[in-house]
């Protein structure tokens, strides 16, 4: 083959290449007008530890990932500790996907309350009523700082989460903070973990310890376990939640440093689900989104007595 031929074979070749990565290199770098950036730091992964490294069954996580109320599992996280010690994906999902949360963004607005409150910029009265977007809107007139910058700096970066981004519904729309935060899988493990460590995050103190205990008992941004829809209470008296769309639950216990993340691609056909939320953030069909979280507790080997509340047996055979 002639070199002239060789050398428009080599060109075309590279341009080919180029048109190929083009679509990964824009998601990389393009901002678009609907999307509001939420810088945040190193974006490294998450401490990795074996089950029993940090008192947990493996067989009986194991059981709990093969359980029925699992079905259509895309994602499965546990996190103890501050180590993951078990994990499972499906569908081209991993720890680095970035999905959107839901209602569970409402989560942020409360803790960056915390850091707002800590500073002096303004107090829990002038907050009043726990409502998302009448939260950011105090803490932005306070801070004299657009939410997602704050968020950014005093939540995000600190947390060393990988770069997130807000939903707009609509360019020039405001800044939504009840929902529409697309982050990493493993980020949103660490929202947990912060709730569920009093505030820290690797000897870190992001949010005062006080304040996350305020969080957690009042249900500002989290869902309280008493509003859960299961066939029993949850089996630690302390676990919240944060309820994302359809089947999307991060559960934690901050008394055995816990927090679980769930997520389920199940059809609509099973048990009524339309994979999404009602009105007010119920859960729209019969799923027990206490069993999993049950499951995975009862996997924990080194309970007191007092943070076992009720067995699995107690749940399947009443007066047990």
């Amino acid at each position: 083959m002639r070199r002239s031929s060789i050398a428009v074979l080599l060109i075309i070749a590279v341009l080919v290449a180029l048109v190929l990565a083009l679509p990964y290199y824009r998601s990389r770098t393009h901002h678009s007008a609907l999307e509001v950036p939420i810088a945040g730091g190193d974006g490294g992964g998450l401490p990795l530890a074996q089950p029993s490294d940090e008192h947990l069954d493996v067989v009986a996580l194991e059981r709990g990932r093969a359980d029925p109320a699992a079905a259509g599992l895309v994602a499965w996280m546990v996190i103890r500790d501050g180590h993951l010690v078990s994990e499972h994906y499906a569908h081209g999902l991993g720890r680095d996907s970035a999905v959107d949360f839901g209602p569970a963004a409402q989560a942020l607005v409360a803790l960056l309350a915390g850091v707002a409150v800590n500073h002096r910029a303004l107090t829990l009265q002038q907050l009043g009523a726990f409502d998302a977007n009448a939260w950011k809107e105090s803490i932005e007139r306070a801070t004299q700082r657009p939410y997602a910058q704050l968020l950014s700096h005093d939540i995000w970066s600190r947390l060393h989460a990988a770069r997130a981004w807000i939903e707009l519904p609509a360019v020039g729309a405001a800044v939504p903070a009840d929902c529409c935060v697309h982050a990493r899988l493993q980020d949103w493990l660490r929202v947990g973990a912060l709730l569920a460590n009093e505030g820290r995050f690797e000897d870190t103190q992001i949010v005062p310890a006080s304040w996350t205990a305020l969080v957690l008992q009042q249900g500002l941004g989290v869902e309280l376990g008493r509003n859960a829809h299961g066939t029993a209470p949850f089996a630690a008296d302390d676990v919240v939640y944060l309820r994302g769309p359809g089947r999307w639950r991060l559960w934690l216990s901050p008394s055995l440093h816990l927090t679980v993340l769930f997520g389920s691609a199940a059809p609509a056909s099973a048990a009524g689900d339309d994979h999404s939320a009602a009105p007010g953030g119920a859960p729209s069909d019969n799923w027990d989104e206490t069993r999993l979280p049950n499951l995975v507790i009862e996997a924990v080997t080194d309970r007191s007595f007092s943070q076992q509340g009720r067995s699995l047996l107690q749940q399947l055979v009443p007066n047990h």
